[in-house]
């Protein structure tokens, strides 16, 4: 076992091992001074050895702490020392998609909705940043025990719109686009979560082949096979899966609209709340396996936390000759940061920065979700998918050269001061002092002629590096400090002057200057002050004397949004359509282009309602339009739409209300009794309306054929209606008399009418 394995991440204390294998070990431990549990993955030492590793690792870290999103998970701290290297994340307590997939079968569609929708909110906040997953599928997601849904794993995540290159990701998902190496877009990552939408319908992934090359014939080619899924959801599985991207939605965000109006459409606003109980179900099955679990057993050579990096790392390992059981690579499932834009390198420990964390804790959010990404698969290392649909994939990538090894990795390179190695060998005893004898007298000699040593060769520096930037706002946002490493290679250890200078939006804020000398290599770990700076980008620049080879390095990074906050919400008067449907124009202002979450709460006495949120960033001013669909149109009601913000307005919350009115109708008149006492008749009529809106009866008296008297009645507010209805004759009805009652509108079945005899006239 190696040194890394016997040290553990200051300031947790470990509860038990989740795994191990042959990239590292996972244990479950616990933040000590809030108490929250997490994940610590320790790389093993094969790997931290590995520079290109590493290297690779911290850039994805770099891509992964802009995002800070529910949906994704959190990464919250990374330490590296001479002792080992070590991640500490967001433990989600529950499985991946993929498990529950293997032991459950299809999860059904408000389930699969449900599911669909989470993991694409967490893709839509990596595409707010312009970072495209590239990898989405069922190992990436992962379902908490309350049903939610987050989305891991950004290994070979790049930025949006850059070059093409080699193919990239996990063929049963990639869009035809990505089959090509085309530069990168979030329209791809939408063909890969509708692709995973397919297989929670369904069971089993829309195109299957065990050739690569067949299977890209039919991502490219082949017709979506859109008759296997429920016909409510087969438009929605067409456009996320057409193989033009400019077919698709165009973002994560915009698939997500199109998902609800869907859903609500084909299963009724409640569907998402039955979708997560189905899922609550399902993960419950699975419980024994969750990290919290008591009864989980150590599990060692399981794929716990996997990347596509390490497996690219373990592949590599192979190609050395390192033997590895199968499935021994350990998963790391990265997430979103809490603001800070980078990780330490040798001998540093940087915290994500959040304003969450505990004052001068150590760098786990006080309120840390008990969360865990514990996936439960063996990933194959074929990167090719089987017949019988092996559960797990290797993400496809083109090989990458091998680097060439330096000075720094050859075996006798001199070791850095900073990392002394420990001899094997113990030390010997000490010996006693040998009895000192007799000093002769000094004799007079004559002094010799000094001889001058050999003056030193000029120190040159070959080698200067900076990275792993990070970024810290101060308490109470007063300012921020920046910080970064940089390494120092020289050709002897004579003295070398450091020279660093943070900038903010290409100002200098702050100097540094180290005096370094006593050796050959040097990592630094150098902080300043940055001042106010949010938005725009800060950075380092350093330099030395003498001069570096290459001259001065300059690193930059993208520094965090400016807190937004909303100065004002408004919201127009709502228009509801025959069908029911409630429409209503928002507008939001405020101070910043920061991410600002709007609600919309839809409500009616007798028609329940529902909510609709959007999330707004990017700018100052936005104007959306919030809608509900009503069962059906809430006649002589007030419905009401409330909208609120979150970070909320100074005002709270805006709401505007309005009467719905109907067009008047009547399904039926009905004259129920009629009869006579002297000269005076009565009547009783029963009128039956369509909605409450005012109708009127019309009652027209006769006495054989001729009409004595009309009468007129308004009525409203009510659907059903019973009017007494009386009139006295001049004299008295010879022969018959009688009464004939309409409305207006008139009744579906028309007028009633209604004859009584009576004694004749004529004796």
């Amino acid at each position: 076992m190696s040194s890394a394995e016997h040290w553990n991440v200051p300031g947790y204390t470990v509860t038990r091992e989740l795994g191990a294998g042959g990239g590292g070990r996972v244990v479950l431990a616990v933040h000590e001074r809030s108490g929250a549990p997490v994940a610590i993955k320790y790389l093993s030492e094969t790997l931290r050895r590995d520079e290109e590793f590493v290297a690779r690792f911290r850039q994805e870290a770099r891509l992964l702490v802009e995002l800070n999103d529910p949906n994704v998970v959190r990464l919250y701290e990374y330490l590296e020392t001479e002792q080992g290297a070590a991640i500490v994340m967001e433990l989600v307590d529950g499985p991946t998609l993929r498990a529950l997939l293997r032991e459950q079968g299809p999860t059904g569609p408000e389930a699969a909705l449900a599911v669909l929708k989470g993991s694409l909110l967490g893709l839509a906040a990596a595409h707010s940043t312009g970072v495209v997953h590239r990898d989405y599928k069922p190992e990436n997601v992962l379902v908490a025990a309350d049903g939610t849904s987050k989305l891991a794993d950004f290994g070979i995540a790049v930025r949006a719109g850059g070059a093409p290159g080699a193919p990239a990701g996990t063929p049963p998902y990639m869009a035809p686009e990505q089959w090509t190496g085309a530069a990168a877009s979030p329209a791809s990552d939408v063909y890969a979560a509708t692709a995973v939408f397919f297989e929670c319908l369904t069971g089993h992934r829309p195109y299957r082949a065990s050739e690569h090359a067949v299977l890209r014939h039919m991502h490219m080619t082949a017709p979506v096979p859109v008759e296997e899924v429920p016909e409510p959801l087969r438009h929605l599985v067409a456009r996320g899966m057409a193989k033009d991207p400019a077919l698709r939605p165009a973002s994560a965000a915009a698939f997500v609209y199109e998902l609800e109006r869907a859903a609500v459409a084909a299963y009724g606003p409640a569907w998402e709340e039955r979708g997560r109980g189905r899922l609550v179900a399902l993960a419950a099955a699975l419980a024994a396996t969750f990290p919290l679990s008591r009864v989980r057993p150590i599990e060692t050579g399981t794929s716990l936390f996997t990347t596509s990096l390490f497996a690219k790392a373990l592949r590599a390992l192979r190609s050395r000759g390192v033997l590895l059981t199968a499935g021994a690579a350990l998963m790391v499932a990265m997430g979103g940061g809490i603001g800070a834009y980078a990780l330490g390198s040798a001998g540093t420990r940087t915290v994500a920065a959040s304003q969450e964390a505990e004052p001068g804790g150590g760098g786990v959010p006080a309120a840390a979700s008990a969360s865990p990404a514990v996936p439960e698969e063996s990933p194959s290392e074929a990167p090719t998918e089987t017949p019988a649909e092996a559960p797990t994939e290797t993400p496809y990538a083109a090989p990458s050269p091998a680097p060439e090894k330096t000075s720094a990795q050859s075996p006798s390179a001199t070791p850095s001061k900073a990392a002394p190695e420990t001899s094997a060998t113990p030390a010997a005893s000490p010996q006693s002092s040998p009895k000192p004898s007799p000093k002769p007298s000094p004799t007079p000699s004559p002094k010799a002629s000094p001889t001058p040593s050999p003056s030193p060769a000029p120190v040159k520096v070959s080698a200067l590096d900076v990275g792993g930037l990070s970024y810290q706002a101060k308490a109470g946002a007063d300012g921020a400090t920046g910080a970064g490493t940089v390494t120092v290679r020289t050709s002897g250890p004579g003295k070398v002057t450091l020279t660093v200078r943070f900038t903010a939006n290409g100002t200098v804020t702050d100097t540094r200057t180290l005096t370094l000398s006593g050796a050959t290599s040097y990592t630094r770990t150098v902080s300043g002050d940055l001042g106010r700076v949010c938005s725009g980008t800060w950075g380092m620049s350093v330099t030395t004397v003498p001069a570096a080879a290459g001259g001065t390095r300059t690193v930059t990074a993208k520094a965090p949004e400016c807190p937004t906050s909303v100065t004002s919400v408004q919201v127009g008067t709502p228009a509801v359509s025959s069908a029911g449907v409630v429409t209503a124009t928002v507008t939001v202002t405020t101070d910043g282009t920061g991410p600002v979450n709007l609600t919309g709460r839809f409500s009616a006495p007798s028609g329940g309602g529902g909510t609709q949120t959007v999330r707004l960033s990017g700018a100052k001013t936005y104007t959306r339009t919030l809608s509900y669909s009503f069962p059906s149109r809430p006649c002589g009601e007030n419905v009401t739409v409330s909208v609120s913000t979150d970070p909320a307005a100074p005002g709270g919350a805006a709401s505007r209300s309005v009467a719905v009115t109907c067009p008047a109708s009547v399904s039926q008149v009905r004259v129920q009794s009629v009869s006579i006492s002297g000269t005076t008749a009565t009547a009783t009529i029963a009128v039956t309306a369509g909605n409450t809106s005012a109708v009127r009866l019309n009652v027209a008296w006769r006495t054989r054929d001729t009409t004595m008297a009309t009468q007129t009645y308004s009525l409203s507010g009510k659907t059903s209606y019973t009017v007494t209805a009386s009139y006295t004759f001049p004299y008295w009805p010879c022969d018959s008399y009688g009464l004939t009652a309409s409305t207006s509108p008139a009744a579906a079945g028309g007028a009633a009418t209604i004859t009584k005899s009576t004694d004749s006239c004529i004796k």
